[in-house]
This record gives C-alpha cells, sequence and structure tokens, in this order.
C-alpha cells in the first residue's frame, strides 16, 4: 500500500477503510488462561475459574506487557502454594503467536510478555484505521439511552452545566464507538413554578425586542430583578402562583407566552450546544410528560404501589427506606419525580433500550433512587437496566473566577476566556500563521481545553479547575495532545508519498515501546465503558503521546538511514495518529492538523 499525504489531503487519508478493527486482548488473554487453569486444576469449580481470571496491564512495564495474580486467588481452592499453581497454569497455557512468554514473580503473578511478530501485525492493521470489535461478530446492538445536560429553560447556562453536558457527550459517544446503538437525549426543564415569575417579570419589565436579541440573559435577568422586587413587596409571589396556576389550567394567553420563552430559550442554548460540539437526538422538555405524570399516579394507585399520606398525599414506600417517595403533593399537583417516572415509562415503550444512563451530579443521588425503585415496582424498568451517573462539583484553582452577572458564572463568560487565554498562548507559538486561523485555532483550543479539563478528571471527585493547568502546551492537557497530533502530521506531510507494504520492522526500543502503546491502548475503551468514566481514556492517551514525544526524541523518522526503518517508523506515525483522532473523537475534540 503507498500512501501519499500530498496527493490524497490529509481528511480523505484519514477515512481510508480497511479491516482494522482490534480485539480487547486482556479478553483474548483472559479466555486462554482460564483454559489453561480448567486444564491444570478441572476439579475447580466454573464460579471460582470466572473468579480467579483477571488480565490486566501491571503499573511496571518492565513486569510485562499484562499480568494475572490468579495464583493467588486460587490458594484456597486448590491447596497448593502460588507458585506451583503458576507453574501448572503456565504449563497447561495454550500455544499462542501472541504471546512471547510467560513468567513467575513472586507472591504470584504471572507476567505476560506480548510477541514481536504480534506487535508487528497488528501496527500493520493499525496502519489502515482504528476501531475495536468486542464479543463474537455479529453480535446485536445493544439499545442505550443517554440523558444528560438538563439545562433549564429561562436561564442562561451557568459553568456547572458543563460537567453534565460534556461529561454526558462522551459517554454516549463511547458507547456508540464500542459498537452501541445510543439516543442522546436533553431533558430540558420547561416547568415549574418559577415560569410563574419570569413571566409576571416579563409582563411588568421585558422588553422583547431586547429579549429575542439576548434571550436566557434578559431571561435570568428579569427572575432576579423579580426576586428583588419580592422582597420589598411580598405579595408579587402569590401573583407569580396564580400565573402559573393558570398555566396548569390551560390559560391560551399565558401558555402562548410560556411556548414562545421556551423557544427563544432553546434558541440561544443550542448556540452553546454548538459551540461546544455537542448535539442531541431529542430535547424533550418536562412538560412533555404532565398527561403521563397523571396516567403514572392512576397506574400506580390500580398496582397498589401508591398510597395515601399526609393530608390526602400520595406516597410510594420503597422497602429498605424510611423515607417514602413523595409522587403527589396535598394540594394534587404532580413532582419531578413523578414525571421522571412517566419519562422512564415513554421511554421503554417507545425505544426499548437495554440501558438508560442519567449523567446527572451527586446532589440528586437520592431522587434516582426512588425513581428507580419505583419505577420497577410499577414494572415500567421491564428489561431495562436504570443507570445513574453521578459526578462531582466543579472547583476553581484560586478560588472562583469573577462574573458580570451575579453570582451564577455564565458557561459563555468561562469559554470566552478560554479562547482569549489559548489564542495568547499560539499567537506566541505560532508567529507566521493569518490571523483567521489564528482565531479559530484560540477557539478550538480554547473550547477543547475547558472540556478535557472535565474529561481528564476521574467524575467521582470535584472537578478542579485551574487555568494554568489547562491551557498549556506542557502536561496532561488539550493543547499538548493536540501539539502531538500535529507534530506527527506534520512528519507524515513532509514524507510524502511511502509505500508501506510488507511488516513493519522493529529495530530500536523506542519503536516497541511506541508499538507497545499502541496495541494496549484499546484496553482503556473497555474499562471507560465499563466504568462509564472518560477519563480512563484521556490519561491513556496522555501517555500515549508521551510514548510518542519519546520516539520522536529519540529516532530519526525522516532521517532513517534505511528505507525499511523509514517504512517501519511512518507506520507508527500513522497509526499514532488514527488512535489519537479516535480518542479525541470520542472526548468531542476536534484535531488541528498544524499548530
Amino acid at each position: 500500500m503507498v500512501i501519499s499525504i500530498h496527493h490524497l489531503g490529509f481528511a480523505l487519508f484519514c477515512q481510508i477503510a480497511y479491516d482494522h478493527s482490534m480485539k480487547i486482548l486482556s479478553s483474548e488473554l483472559k479466555t486462554l488462561f482460564q483454559q489453561a487453569v480448567q486444564a491444570a486444576f478441572p476439579e475447580l469449580s466454573l464460579e471460582d475459574l470466572m473468579k480467579a481470571v483477571v488480565v490486566e496491564e501491571p503499573r511496571v512495564a518492565e513486569h510485562g506487557d499484562f499480568a494475572t495474580g490468579l495464583a493467588m486467588k486460587l490458594t484456597k481452592q486448590v491447596g497448593k502454594a502460588p507458585q506451583t499453581i503458576a507453574e501448572a497454569v503456565m504449563a497447561a497455557f495454550p500455544e499462542d503467536y501472541r504471546v512471547e512468554k510467560l513468567e513467575f514473580a513472586a507472591p504470584g503473578f504471572i507476567n505476560i510478555h506480548l510477541s514481536t511478530a504480534f506487535l508487528q501485525e497488528t501496527v500493520k492493521q493499525l496502519e489502515s484505521g482504528f476501531s475495536i470489535e468486542r464479543g463474537a461478530p455479529g453480535n446485536v446492538a445493544r439499545g442505550v439511552i443517554v440523558e444528560f445536560s438538563s439545562t433549564n429553560a429561562a436561564k442562561h447556562m451557568g459553568v456547572h452545566h458543563i460537567i453534565t453536558t460534556i461529561l454526558g457527550a462522551a459517554i454516549a459517544n463511547l458507547f456508540e464507538f464500542m459498537g452501541e446503538s445510543v439516543t442522546r437525549i436533553n431533558h430540558l426543564g420547561d416547568w415549574g413554578t418559577h415560569f410563574g415569575k419570569i413571566i409576571y417579570a416579563i409582563e411588568q419589565w421585558g422588553d422583547r425586542t431586547e429579549i429575542e436579541r439576548h434571550p436566557n440573559d434578559e431571561f435570568t435577568r428579569l427572575y432576579v430583578k423579580f426576586h428583588e422586587e419580592a422582597e420589598k413587596n411580598p405579595a408579587l409571589e402569590d401573583e407569580a402562583r396564580k400565573i402559573f396556576k393558570a398555566l396548569e389550567t390551560g390559560d391560551e394567553i399565558r401558555l402562548a407566552l410560556w411556548k414562545w420563552v421556551v423557544h427563544e430559550s432553546l434558541m440561544d442554548l443550542e448556540k452553546i450546544f454548538k459551540r461546544l460540539g455537542v448535539s442531541f437526538d431529542h430535547i424533550t422538555g418536562e412538560s412533555f410528560y404532565l398527561k403521563m405524570a397523571d396516567e403514572v399516579l392512576s397506574d400506580g394507585i390500580q398496582k397498589k404501589v401508591f398510597m395515601e399520606g399526609e393530608g390526602g398525599a400520595l406516597i410510594a414506600p420503597i422497602e429498605g427506606s424510611e423515607v417514602p417517595a413523595l409522587v403527589r403533593k396535598a394540594d394534587g399537583t404532580t413532582l419531578y419525580l413523578t414525571r421522571d417516572l412517566a419519562t422512564v415509562r415513554y421511554r421503554v415503550e417507545t425505544w426499548h433500550p437495554d440501558l438508560i444512563l442519567y449523567v446527572v451530579d451527586h446532589a440528586q443521588s437520592l431522587h434516582f433512587q426512588q425513581n428507580f425503585a419505583v419505577a420497577h415496582k410499577l414494572g415500567y424498568d421491564e428489561d431495562t437496566q436504570l443507570e445513574h451517573i453521578s459526578f462531582g462539583r466543579m472547583n476553581f484553582a484560586g478560588g472562583a473566577m469573577s462574573s458580570r452577572k451575579g453570582n451564577v458564572i455564565r458557561l459563555n463568560d468561562m469559554l470566552d476566556e478560554a479562547a482569549k487565554r489559548a489564542g495568547e498562548l499560539a499567537a506566541s507559538k505560532s508567529v507566521d500563521f493569518p490571523r483567521e486561523e489564528l482565531y479559530s485555532m484560540a477557539e478550538i483550543l480554547g473550547v477543547s481545553s475547558v472540556k478535557y479539563a472535565v474529561l481528564s478528571q476521574d467524575r467521582n471527585k470535584d472537578i478542579l479547575f485551574d487555568w494554568d493547568k489547562i491551557i498549556t502546551l506542557e502536561g496532561n492537557s488539550a493543547p499538548y495532545l493536540l501539539y502531538s497530533y500535529a507534530r506527527a502530521v506534520n512528519i507524515l506531510h513532509k514524507a510524502g508519498s511511502v509505500d508501506l507494504g510488507g511488516l513493519p520492522q522493529f529495530t530500536e526500543k523506542e519503536e516497541i515501546a511506541l508499538a507497545q502503546k499502541l496495541v494496549k491502548f484499546p484496553e482503556a475503551f473497555e474499562r471507560a465503558l465499563s466504568d462509564r468514566k472518560p477519563h480512563v481514556i484521556s490519561t491513556a492517551l496522555y501517555e500515549l503521546c508521551q510514548e510518542f514525544n519519546r520516539f520522536y526524541g529519540n529516532v530519526h523518522v525522516l532521517g532513517a538511514e534505511k528505507p525499511a526503518q523509514l517504512r517501519t517508523r511512518l507506520g507508527l506515525v500513522q497509526s499514532f495518529l488514527f488512535e489519537v483522532k479516535a480518542a479525541l473523537s470520542i472526548l468531542g475534540i476536534p484535531v488541528l492538523e498544524r499548530m
């Protein structure tokens, strides 16, 4: 195969399609070890066998490419020392060209070293593209619904909204990349008592022209003004409640105004979604489920899942919890939980998904525990797994970022600041770029830096946001990754047309080290999918770029002495590009071909 970057153009080069699917190697090795354990110790139960065999990457590279501690886990069942067990398993291990050697390491590990032939063959595959094959061929894709962002209408997006928006998008992208059928849903907050306040404020102080120019900023300003005025005149709260009651009872004039507010707000929100590179298959407001919530109440009463509580309220007792779920207030109105139960019923009946993921912060944990428990008692989940993907808060190094709009920091302000800082960085490093290209680069670098700052951290912990660490060409940052990618593109551009026929032949330790990283890269995708944690991919991507830069710094690529060396090294560069682009696409980060 001859690849010419100059003749194909890089965009087309990245779309060349060959059979390049990679398997999850740890899963393949696990199967081989299960066979070996079964052969060595046939008396073991299947349950003991499945629990004992776990294959993982060791923390220290010298310990091999993979390792398993099965010998330590089987000492009680087998009644022998770990070394004796390990030696018996290694002796029974099936011959496989992918494995160069197995070795015992105290106190009871079996270290696995991959063969050079396998590394060469896999890099050859990667030169044509990167995708992952999971499970048996022909497996039917699962249906997965990912609910994320769930922004509120008539309010501007604050910085705290970025975690659910970016995290949810990345998780949806990951499931899709791994072969699942994904539906992305934004459960828009377009109903509630605060709309009574906003409509009152619009009628009293609103300017329609100004609202249409800056919808969510104006809605937020009017909402704040309402509360300022209500402090002086508490009777305004009653006026707002009357307006919302009018909405609930079908007042045509108020409903028309509400629809206009939601429409203008959504148009404004979609500008930010576009800037973030995030899209949805459905943006369905909470109001969509109002009538369905009444049906849920009738269904729950009929099935005796709901019972009357204090003052005529309706509750759902939950096993193992002293706190019942409130599904209808004493005044007869439904709650957010009631409407969420309706969403479960609607989504299962409409899409029949295998899995519904709710990407919402950990403060809503009790709500989802109740939602899932009640939905199950009502029989709404059927064969669908409901899962809450929780995350921590965002903290700013050195205190909160200043805001021009009160206490809530606008997300757009944060992105503007990021683009400004990225522009300064780009200008200091790219003096020969046209102004338009620098502006575009600054926007991509800035937004990508903010997104990567979220996705490179464990979602179970609070997210620390530090400008000095996210917009830099050093360390684990988006600019560092994008610069590594652009460096690899530049190498291939300079190489021109190169024949990549035959297998690569590794002669330097840096070549082997990079090949090992490339071959094991899919493991991160599988772990990230299993744990619902995109930061696992971010970490592996950073380590891959570090290895590539070590390779680049120590091995002459274009200055290779022999044609076979040039072919091998360009093949590694090309493989690197495919894997990096795939990982960045999952994280929602566009690549830059030059920086």
